[in-house]
């Protein structure tokens, strides 16, 4: 039995992150953020990848956020 695969859109992300698209639209186009696939104009993002996501970006506190390739942040945002 084959299990289907849940997609999150843009919109639907952005309000579950309490972000604006325009913030995930940012995102990609800086390759920050969730794996995305893009269908025509639509832009979905996989569940499994956006959990994965949020599992890498928790930390116990705020004095070491690793900043790499995957990372949200920019290091100007944080210091």
């Amino acid at each position: 039995m084959s299990k289907s695969k849940t997609y999150l859109t843009a919109t639907g992300l952005a309000a579950r992150w309490h972000l604006t698209p325009h913030t995930l639209s940012q995102w990609r186009w800086n390759g920050k953020g969730p794996r995305f696939s893009k269908m025509g104009k639509r832009i979905l993002y996989e569940l499994k990848h956006v959990e994965a996501f949020e599992e890498r970006s928790e930390y116990q506190n705020t004095s070491y956020i690793p900043l790499d390739d995957n990372s949200p942040f920019d290091k100007e945002e944080i210091d």
